[in-house]
C-alpha cells in the first residue's frame, strides 16, 4: 500500500471519527437538554402541588364556578379553586395590587377603613381614616372606595365622606394618614361620592360619581357623572345621563371605555369609543345583565369591572363576578351566592382576587392553573 491510500484511509478515519463525536455530542447536549427540561417541568409540578397543598390547608374552599361556554376554560381551569382568605368586614371594596409589595390593599366603606393582606403576614389595617376625615359624626359609607396607584406608585383613592379623589402623602403621624386633595368639584360644585376610578397607560384618570356616599347630604351638582381626569389636572365631564355609574375600565388597546351602570331598571356595561383623551362619542350597551340578575340569589347590580391581558371583562354583577369576552359573551361566572363588590388581578396574572360582603376571596386563574 504506497503512502497517498494511507493518507487517504487516514483521512477517511478522521473524517468518520469527527463525525462521530459530532454525533455524539449533539446526542448528549439533546439528552442534558432534555433532562433540564423535565427537571424544569418536574419543579414546575412541585411548586405548582405545594402552593394548591399550602391553600387546601391554610383556606377553606368557597363558593363555585360555572362554566356556561368553553371559552371559560382558557381562562379558569377545571382544578382553579376558590378560596376564602380573610373575612369579618362591614362591606368590603376597591382592592388594588401592589406589585412591590406583593400585597393587596382594599376599603371597607362603612368602617372608614383600608386593610392590607398577603399570604405571609395575614390581614392588618393600613389606612384609619381613609374615607371621611373629618371630626363631626356623619352616617354611612363614609369610608374610602375604589382605589389605584398612579403613573409615580402613590395610593389614589375615592374618598365617599370627604367627597373627594385624593392621593395618599404619608400613612400616620400622631393624628393618622395625610392625603392631599387631587379633584374635589366640577365647575364650582362638590362631587357627590367618588366610588371608582382607573388610570389609563398615559396617566389620565377615569371616574365615577354617584351618590352612594352621600348619606342625608344633598347633591350639589344634581346629577351623577363619569369623567376624565388629565394628567395635566384637566378635569372633563364624559356622561352626566346614567343613574348610577360605578365601576369603570379602559380596553388594553385604550380605545374603548366601559362603564358598569349599578342600576336596578337598567343594570347596563356601557361601551364608549374613546376618540381623544378626554372625548368620548358612540355610546352602547356592551351587557345586559338583567337576566342574570334577576335569576341570581344575591341580585347584585353591576359594580366594580376589571380586564385581563386579553381584554376579557370580569365584572361584580348577580351572585359573584361575571366573566364576559370583548365580543359581549357570558362565559361563566364565579358564584358567591353573596353580594359581590369587585375584584382584582395580581401582576402575574395567577390570581383574581375578589372583595365581597364581608369576605376576601382569591381564585387561581389558568396561566396558573394547567
Amino acid at each position: 500500500m504506497n503512502i497517498s491510500i494511507n493518507k487517504a484511509l487516514l483521512l477517511v478515519f478522521f473524517t468518520f471519527t469527527t463525525i462521530l463525536n459530532g454525533c455524539k455530542s449533539s446526542h448528549d447536549e439533546k439528552k442534558q437538554s432534555s433532562i433540564e427540561a423535565d427537571s424544569h417541568e418536574e419543579k414546575r409540578l412541585k411548586e405548582k402541588s405545594k402552593v394548591v397543598i399550602d391553600s387546601l390547608n391554610k383556606y377553606p374552599s368557597y363558593g363555585s364556578i360555572e362554566r356556561l361556554h368553553p371559552e371559560i376554560d382558557s381562562i379558569l381551569s377545571i382544578y382553579s379553586r376558590i378560596d376564602l382568605v380573610a373575612k369579618g368586614f362591614n362591606w368590603s371594596e376597591g382592592p388594588v395590587w401592589l406589585a412591590k409589595e406583593q400585597k393587596l390593599l382594599f376599603s371597607d366603606v362603612p368602617e372608614n377603613k383600608v386593610y392590607q393582606w398577603n399570604d405571609l403576614d395575614g390581614l392588618s389595617v393600613y389606612l384609619t381614616p381613609s374615607g371621611y376625615t373629618g371630626t363631626k359624626p356623619k352616617e354611612g359609607h363614609v369610608g374610602s372606595n375604589g382605589l389605584a396607584l398612579d403613573g409615580n406608585g402613590d395610593l389614589i383613592l375615592c374618598q365617599h365622606g370627604d367627597r373627594a379623589i385624593s392621593r395618599l402623602i404619608s400613612l400616620s403621624d400622631s393624628l393618622g394618614p395625610k392625603y392631599e386633595p387631587l379633584v374635589t368639584n366640577y365647575k364650582g360644585k362638590r362631587f357627590n361620592s367618588p366610588n371608582d376610578l382607573m388610570f389609563d397607560k398615559k396617566g389620565n384618570m377615569y371616574f365615577t360619581d354617584p351618590p352612594y356616599g352621600l348619606g342625608k347630604e344633598k347633591s350639589d351638582l344634581g346629577f351623577n357623572g363619569v369623567y376624565f381626569y388629565s394628567e395635566s389636572s384637566e378635569l372633563i365631564l364624559l356622561d352626566d345621563e346614567l343613574d348610577y355609574p360605578n365601576g369603570l375600565v379602559v380596553s388594553n388597546d385604550g380605545k374603548i371605555l366601559y362603564v358598569a351602570e349599578s342600576n336596578i331598571p337598567k343594570p347596563i356595561i356601557w361601551a364608549y369609543d374613546i376618540i381623544k383623551p378626554g372625548k368620548v362619542r358612540n355610546k352602547r350597551m356592551f351587557f345586559d345583565a338583567k337576566e342574570v340578575i334577576q335569576s341570581s340569589a344575591a341580585k347584585q347590580n353591576p359594580d366594580g369591572i376589571k380586564l385581563d391581558k386579553n381584554g376579557n371583562i370580569f365584572v361584580a354583577a348577580g351572585d359573584g363576578i361575571l366573566i364576559i369576552t370583548p365580543k359581549g359573551n357570558h362565559v361563566g361566572t364565579i358564584n358567591l351566592g353573596i353580594l359581590t363588590g369587585n375584584c382584582e388581578f395580581t401582576d402575574d396574572g395567577k390570581y383574581l382576587f375578589i372583595t365581597a360582603q364581608n369576605y376576601l376571596l382569591r381564585v387561581n386563574l389558568k396561566p396558573f392553573a394547567r
